[in-house]
């Protein structure tokens, strides 16, 4: 008997999009400083999740301008 498959196919390769501009905050808009601060605090401790969810956030706040 032959020895079986432990991957059945190659392995998913994802884009590598960091090197992607971010949003920019408006300047004079509070909630534009408080998610830059939020994704600054973020990058210093490596939390790559809180850091696309202030980039998502401000990008969809943009049209609020």
């Amino acid at each position: 008997m032959s020895e079986p498959k432990r991957y059945p196919s190659a392995p998913v390769v994802l884009p590598d999009r960091t090197a992607q501009l971010e949003p920019t905050p408006v300047e004079g808009c509070t909630e534009c400083l408080e998610l830059t601060e939020a994704r600054s605090r973020a990058k210093a401790t490596g939390d790559g999740t809180t850091v696309t969810d202030c980039n998502v956030l401000m990008a969809r706040h943009r049209d609020g301008h």
